[in-house]
């Protein structure tokens, strides 16, 4: 082979093996170049839009301190205005305050006569004021015997009440009674009808006590030879239909009782043994006494 061809071969050798690495980094350098150039694209982007919005809102600020600077302008002419009108009105009060001083001097002189007079109105003050007070305590002394005589009034409007009640309940209480009078005077029918003599002494056929108790005689009635006695005792206390109580004052004998009719507190019995010629007649205020297993 000729010595010129092999030089050539040797020296395409050398240059493939230096292309190579030539190659190498140019394609990793096209690569990062394309990677960068595209960074620096979508930058710019970002950019050219942050400039915009940058434009739009300088715009929008620039139109906010233009509508300010138009306000303070409108300002600035109406404190003119203001001060003008100001200056006018100084100059007005500068007048009125050369009237006023000539006003002052004749107010001075009214001062003093005023001053006396109030001198004089005050003596009259004082003297109608310790009138007033005199008034008041007059007034003071009527007050606390108005508060009296209504106190008074209460009272005897109280009074008047109670009684009133008292009244009522004295003619529901004489109602009552006239009701327990009538019943009796029915069962004292019916134990006549039974056979009951009035003449008889009560004890036969009643019942002893079971109790022992005391009682007052609070009503006597009289009718047709008979006599019934009312006690302040009745089923509240333990009385009963058919007990035999004896009546008697001052630990005297009176006569006997046996009760026919029972109520919550009041009972009515039949009289015997009564002896008005000796002296033993059943009386309101008298004791009725019932000694319990004794007939």
């Amino acid at each position: 082979m000729h010595v010129l061809t092999k030089i050539f071969i040797v020296l395409v050798s050398l240059l493939a093996v230096l292309l190579v690495p030539l190659v190498v980094v140019y394609s990793h350098n096209e690569n990062s170049y394309k990677a960068k150039y595209q960074e620096a694209e979508s930058s710019a982007l970002v950019a050219r839009e942050a400039l915009k919005v940058a434009q739009l809102s300088a715009g929008a600020e620039t139109s906010r301190l233009q509508a300010i600077i138009d306000e303070m302008r409108a300002a600035s002419t109406k404190l003119q205005t203001d001060k003008t009108a100001a200056e006018v009105s100084v100059r007005q009060l500068e007048s009125e305050l050369t009237r006023t001083t000539t006003t002052q001097s004749a107010i001075t002189g009214d001062i003093a006569i005023i001053k006396s007079l109030l001198e004089a109105s005050q003596e009259l003050t004082n003297s109608l004021v310790k009138e007033v007070r005199d008034l008041r305590f007059t007034a003071v002394a009527l007050e606390r015997e108005k508060v009296q005589l209504d106190e008074h009034l209460r009272d005897v409007s109280s009074q008047l009440e109670a009684a009133e009640q008292a009244r009522r309940a004295l003619a529901e209480e004489l109602a009552r009674l006239k009701d327990e009078h009538t019943k009796a005077m029915t069962d004292l029918g019916k134990a006549i009808a039974r056979g009951y003599k009035p003449d008889e002494d009560v004890r036969i056929g009643a019942l002893a006590p079971d109790k022992t108790l005391t009682a007052k005689v609070i009503r006597v009635e009289r009718s047709s030879g008979q006599v019934l006695a009312e006690i302040d005792a009745g089923s509240r206390d333990g009385v009963k239909v058919d007990w035999s109580m004896t009546i008697g004052t001052a630990g005297n004998f009176i006569a006997n009782l046996r009760i026919i009719n029972v109520d919550i507190n009041r009972s009515t019995g039949i009289v015997s043994l009564e002896d008005p010629k000796k002296g033993r007649t059943v009386q309101v205020g008298q004791s009725a006494h019932a000694v319990a297993g004794q007939d």
